[in-house]
């Protein structure tokens, strides 16, 4: 092995590790798979010919193409998640400020002389 894959391997043990300590903090299955994903990633730098394997079943000549489609496929898919949540969060401040300002619009204006009691 060249210096490379060990320098890899090393850190996706410990981003493997990480993952499980996080699923053991919050039960997310997300961390699972992060954790099977670094898990592949190391067996990938163990074995890479198991990669061009892998393409050569499913008819991509390359095993590196294989994994840059998967990962062009996992980052748009991230994103469209990240866009969908940030949408989702964005309708709901909306909201809250729309409510916010109707309950102010509806409390009497008070002068500047005197006490309030919010």
């Amino acid at each position: 092995m060249n210096p490379f894959q060990w320098f890899f391997i090393a850190f996706c043990v410990v981003q493997f590790v990480l993952a499980i300590v996080n699923f053991r903090n919050s039960r997310q299955l997300v961390s699972l798979a992060f954790a099977s994903l670094w898990i592949a990633a190391i067996l990938l730098l163990l074995n890479p010919e198991f990669s061009n394997q892998c393409a050569a079943a499913i008819g991509i000549t390359r095993g590196v193409d294989l994994v840059m489609y998967a990962l062009s496929f996992v980052f748009l898919w991230g994103h469209y998640q990240h866009y969908v949540r940030y949408k989702r969060v964005e309708i709901h401040l909306t909201t809250l400020v729309r409510e916010l300002a109707i309950v102010q619009a509806s409390e009497p204006i008070s002068s500047p002389g005197s006490t309030s009691t919010h």
